[in-house]
């Protein structure tokens, strides 16, 4: 029953992030909103472990794969998530991010971690038929238009930027997950990413408008940063800590229904004829990646540490 409720905390944030996203980049730069957000659950994390009695393991030997690695969390993914939820629909960015275990696998059998599965074939072809369809009007609108691609399409872009260097991150951040936890990594990945993304934070401030943020940015920027970048991932913590949920936590991936569903009631987003169709072709595509994990052969060490995708988480 922990792990049930676990799960369904983990799904709801995860559908809500893209909403509290696009609430927050509404009235402050998306790089400045990165910057605060990782640094802040950079912070809060930290303060976590050394509660814990913890340190950080990590020396200088490891700063080039952390530096890595944390370009991809956070300055990279953020341009694409935060950059691209701007100019787009939240439910395009919870959509995409269910691309994920897709990615994730076809990465790691490129880098020869995984085998070939004729059944993730074709939720390959799915997922990415899916998005096709998402992405379609937003295209057919660049390609009609003369003054160059919309809004909508450059937002679309960017979150399959963000979508893919999520999927980098999660494979390149394995070894360190697996063999420091996720929680010393997370907190190393996310101090070090503030760090290294703080120019660029720094620099969109040209355009903040202070005075103009209402509680709306603010309660999106508090649940990005607070509860889905910082309490998302401690759950994720104790789920890997405490249960062998490597097969179960595939069912986060279908939490842009609930983003999808959120939209359309508060804000008034319509539901078209080719996001719907996109929905179904990916659902299809996750339920072709459980039948996989589930028909997999448990690991040999329960826990594996798995990262909770940014919509999210993010990160997001």
């Amino acid at each position: 029953m922990g792990l049930v409720i676990s799960l369904i905390l983990m799904t709801v944030i995860g559908g809500l992030t893209p909403i509290g996203a696009r609430m927050a980049v509404d009235e402050i730069p998306p790089m400045f909103a990165a910057w605060l957000r990782f640094g802040t659950a950079g912070i809060l994390l930290y303060a976590t472990m050394r509660a814990r009695g913890q340190r950080l393991p990590f020396n200088r030997s490891h700063l080039p794969a952390l530096l890595g690695i944390s370009l991809l969390c956070v300055p990279i993914n953020q341009l694409g998530f935060l950059g691209g939820i701007k100019l787009t629909n939240a439910s395009h960015a919870a959509l995409f991010y269910a691309l994920t275990p897709v990615l994730v696998f076809w990465g790691s059998v490129l880098a020869r971690k995984s085998s070939y599965s004729g059944i993730m074939l074709v939720s390959a072809v799915l997922a990415f038929a899916g998005a096709t369809c998402v992405l379609y009007p937003s295209l057919r609108v660049s390609f009609q238009s003369s003054s160059g691609w919309s809004d909508m399409f450059l937002g679309d872009l960017l979150l399959m930027l963000a979508v893919a260097s999520w999927a980098a991150f999660v494979i390149s951040s394995k070894a360190f997950l697996q063999k420091y936890g996720a929680l010393a990594s997370l907190t190393a990945v996310f101090l070090l990413g503030a760090a290294v993304h703080t120019p660029f934070g720094l620099w969109s401030l040209r355009s903040f408008d202070a005075p103009g943020v209402t509680w709306r940015g603010v309660s999106g920027f508090f649940f990005i940063t607070v509860v889905s970048s910082y309490l998302g991932y401690l759950l994720t913590y104790i789920v890997i800590a405490k249960y062998d949920a490597t097969r179960a936590m595939i069912v986060v991936n279908a939490q842009f229904l609930i983003t999808v569903l959120v939209e359309r009631v508060f804000f008034d987003v319509p539901l078209t004829i080719y996001f719907a169709g996109g929905s179904v072709l990916i659902l299809s595509a996750i339920g072709l990646d459980v039948m996989r994990s589930w028909s997999a052969p448990l690991p040999a060490k329960a826990g594996v540490p798995i990262i909770a995708p940014e919509s999210p988480r993010d990160s997001a």
